[in-house]
């Protein structure tokens, strides 16, 4: 009798209607100068799997896996620390020499209107937590980071802000007359 008692109790948990209350308040808020110069962006979609069971002595406890499959799109961009880059005239030689700090990815950000659920094998007696799926989402954005760099989003960046300093530049200076030379600024930093 007990037992039926927590089979019924057990499936209106898991079958019975759930309603989601959800509030939000915006505790600080507060502007804030950045100088980017994002010069490449990189678009991608991944999938992630989530795995969780529940173990006893190191030995994963049958029919307590949880298996959630989902996607979403994003986007990588990279550039420079605007603040960092510097400029140099030489008025005599006509060179104009930019010195450059090494690219970085500025972000990473997900949509998240891209969001796509495959599968939602959650079990009962092992539930996920939003500390797994947090921990997840940073798992995917570490992944599609290496898959950009490993793709070139770095050089891309290099190449695309040589492009669009050169066209700062020629708005001040006749670039027939001037030459534009880039340099890194951490082997600049060396020689000093």
């Amino acid at each position: 009798m007990i037992v039926l008692a927590l089979l019924a109790l057990l499936a209106l948990g898991y079958f019975g209607v759930r309603t989601l209350n959800v509030s939000s308040k915006v505790t600080a808020f507060n502007l804030k100068d950045i100088g980017e110069l994002a010069t490449q962006a990189g678009y991608f979609t991944t999938v992630q799997t989530i795995r969780k069971s529940r173990e006893v002595l190191g030995i994963e406890v049958p029919g307590t896996q949880s298996n959630y499959v989902y996607s979403y799109d994003g986007t990588i961009k990279a550039g420079y620390d605007f603040s960092r880059i510097t400029t140099e005239v030489d008025e005599k030689n006509h060179v104009i020499t930019v010195a450059l700090p090494p690219c970085e990815i500025l972000s990473t950000e997900i949509d998240e209107n891209s969001f796509v659920l495959y599968n939602d094998g959650t079990n009962l007696f092992t539930s996920l937590k939003l500390e797994d799926v947090d921990k997840s989402n940073a798992e995917l954005k570490k992944a599609a980071r290496e898959t950009a760099i490993k793709n070139g989003i770095l050089e891309n960046a290099r190449s695309n802000a040589e492009l669009l300093i050169r066209g700062f530049l020629s708005g001040v200076y006749d670039l027939n007359t001037y030459e534009v030379r880039f340099t890194d600024l951490e082997v600049q930093d060396a020689a000093e």
